[in-house]
């Protein structure tokens, strides 16, 4: 028997039946054509997950009407009638797998209730209620309207956003739940009774001035009898403070939203969704607990299409985490949209390149010099392709830097990743593991490879300041290891994320921390949009971040940093912890780099700084080229 059986039972949802209890949560790919008209990468993207064993497949934010298409583009535009041709082969191929298709619309515009006429509120009912209309058309069993996260449609029930007087206003329980109602009511004329309607909203919007838990739950009630299904989530999209409740960064707890469902369970007799962060062990405790009915998860999907199958199969310890990174989400979703892209599964974005992986035509002999995360993925690509992938390590153990990337205590989803990384390497058959040996150029020559891959990595920068080697200076990465013990009053130079992500958790210990960086807090957060948050958490917890500051020298109980005019300042401290970055170990690829006539130089030692991102990719690409 599964032990996820609660995950696994089906469930009714008004006229339908879902075969399990899994949803896949709307999300924007931007994988359609600019115009919003869908394409053979869409299709094999949400294909993937309905293959991979959800109940439901919710294709994600879908534009009503042609304004908001105009400024969303590369997403399904549902105010094209045209779009339909498209859609039907979408509904067509989660269907196939026996899932539920549904679709998300939405409308995101400038102005507010207030701004508009009612013609112009007959209007947006109107689109809809055509939008509906067309999804029921391309086949869809359920659509899903989006009256959450501070849009359109959720505005009206706000006093905040909806200052209007009418009968549109918020006098009276009636008069703000009166948009929702005939919206809901047109939708459903227009689609009938056989398919569904799902509801998504805020549970809380998570600012004093917005909609508060009880409000919505108030509004829940007040619809209850016009929906099948209410997907609880969290936060206003509008508002900064609460970004991190709608799309978890990894610093956040896992299923951070699910107290918002259970009070929404409890007051509701329709099924109750819910999201935020969920893997399949959390979805069924919090299904085991009566919590929820549905969880819907979409970045554990982007992760591993196939998770809901692994997990029925009782081979959860083969699931490819998620690490909450975001890259996903896009740094610029909706002024420069680009195709979803995943940090730790490359074919995700990049279907149907890489759905099928082909068995190489000849099988060919490869070394792959370093054990980390971009020379374990081309070791496990190889290997599934059929050649024969000899690694060195010359640690004793498999992992590189990310058992280092895992270390802080706010990082256990890269930690999931590499346990998983090692895990997979050493299960899959036909790799030659070689640990705890250094790779010289006579070993790999002994070897007469067809191919060599080079993933030596990188190594940590020191600067040449007097003082450096002071006993009172560790790396920033030795501290999250637990190798080193911080005193009381810690200063970390380097502000980037690792320096900062150190930072956080000494704070929280109870230590006196200052962040040094020679840049300015801009230009530090344009490499990586999850440095901002990391820095506001930072700050919350009592981190002085002093920029343009540059570290001059280290003494007995103090750091002394020289700012751009040069002037010195002395900053009294027990530990100096250095997290300057990493430079790619050049010396040790150029030695190896000329011993085949096919080499691969993938990772941190490709002559740059990388991550995660780059090298899984790197390995990745590297084991499809051979």
């Amino acid at each position: 028997m599964n032990k996820l059986s609660h995950a696994f039972r089906p469930i009714s949802i008004g006229p339908l039946t879902a075969k399990n209890r899994i949803e896949v949560s709307p999300a924007e790919p931007f994988l359609c054509t600019r115009d919003g008209l869908v394409t053979d990468e869409f299709i094999a993207f949400t294909a993937s997950m309905a293959k991979g064993g959800a109940g439901i497949v919710t294709v994600g934010d879908s534009p009503v009407n042609a304004e908001y298409a105009q400024e969303n583009h590369y997403v399904v535009n549902l105010s094209d009638p045209f779009v339909v041709h498209g859609l039907f082969k979408v509904t067509d191929v989660i269907h196939r797998y026996n899932a539920l298709a549904s679709i998300e619309l939405n409308l995101r515009a400038h102005y507010l209730p207030g701004d508009l006429t009612q013609k112009e509120i007959r209007q947006i009912i109107l689109d809809f209620a055509d939008s509906a209309e067309r999804c029921r058309k391309a086949g869809f069993d359920m659509v899903m309207i989006h009256g959450g996260h501070g849009h359109t449609v959720s505005q009206f029930y706000s006093p905040f956003f909806n200052k209007r007087t009418d009968q549109y206003g918020c006098a009276t329980m009636e008069n703000r739940c009166r948009f929702a109602c005939e919206l809901l009511d047109a939708v459903r004329e227009r689609i009938g009774q056989d398919m569904a309607i799902e509801y998504r909203m805020s549970g809380d919007e998570l600012i004093p001035e917005g909609v508060g838990l009880e409000d919505a739950v108030k509004f829940a009630e007040f619809i209850e009898d016009k929906i099948d299904l209410i997907h609880i989530s969290a936060g206003n999209m509008y508002d900064p403070r609460t970004a991190e409740y709608i799309m978890q960064p990894s610093y956040m707890p896992m299923a951070t939203n699910l107290h918002l469902a259970e009070r929404f369970k409890k007051a509701l007799k329709i099924p109750v969704t819910t999201v935020g962060s969920f893997n399949m062990a959390l979805a069924e405790k919090a299904l085991a607990e009566g919590k929820a009915d549905i969880v819907a998860m979409i970045r554990a999907f982007i992760a591993d299409p196939d998770h809901v199958n692994k997990a029925r199969r009782n081979k959860e310890d083969e699931i490819r985490p998620c690490i909450r990174c975001n890259l996903c989400t896009g740094d610029d979703p909706h002024g420069c949209p680009k195709p979803l892209r995943c940090s730790v599964n490359p074919k995700s974005g990049r279907n149907p390149h890489f759905d099928e992986i082909k068995k190489a035509e000849e099988q060919k002999k490869v070394v792959i010099i370093g054990g980390g995360c971009a020379g374990m993925e081309a070791a496990r690509q190889l290997a599934l392709r059929g050649h024969k992938p000899v690694l060195f390590e010359k640690k004793p153990k498999l992992g590189g830097s990310l058992i280092e990337a895992g270390a802080n205590r706010i990082k256990t989803d890269i930690k999931r990743y590499a346990e998983w990384s090692v895990r997979m390497t050493e299960k899959t058959k036909g790799i030659d593991l070689r640990l705890g040996t250094a790779a010289t150029a006579e070993l790999v020559a002994a070897q007469a490879p067809d191919a060599v891959i080079i993933a030596v990595g990188s190594c940590q920068i020191i600067p040449d300041v007097p003082g450096i080697s002071g006993k009172n200076v560790a790396l920033a990465v030795d501290l999250d290891m637990g190798k080193v013990k911080a005193g009381k009053k810690v200063v970390i130079v380097g502000a980037g994320l690792t320096g900062s992500e150190t930072a956080v958790v000494l704070a929280m210990e109870g230590h006196q921390v200052t962040l040094v960086d020679m840049l300015t807090l801009k230009e530090i957060r344009a490499r990586d949009k999850a440095i901002e948050r990391i820095h506001n958490l930072a700050i919350r917890n009592g981190v002085d971040i002093l920029q343009e500051m540059k570290l001059a020298e280290v003494g007995d109980g103090f750091a002394a940093v020289k700012d751009k005019e040069g002037k010195v300042t002395k900053l009294y401290c027990d530990t100096v912890a250095l997290s300057l970055g990493v430079r790619p170990q050049t010396e040790i690829v150029n030695a190896l780099r000329d011993l085949c006539p096919e080499t691969y130089v993938v990772g941190d030692c490709a002559n740059r700084q990388g991550n995660i991102t780059s090298a899984v990719r790197e390995g990745f690409y590297a084991a499809m080229n051979i």
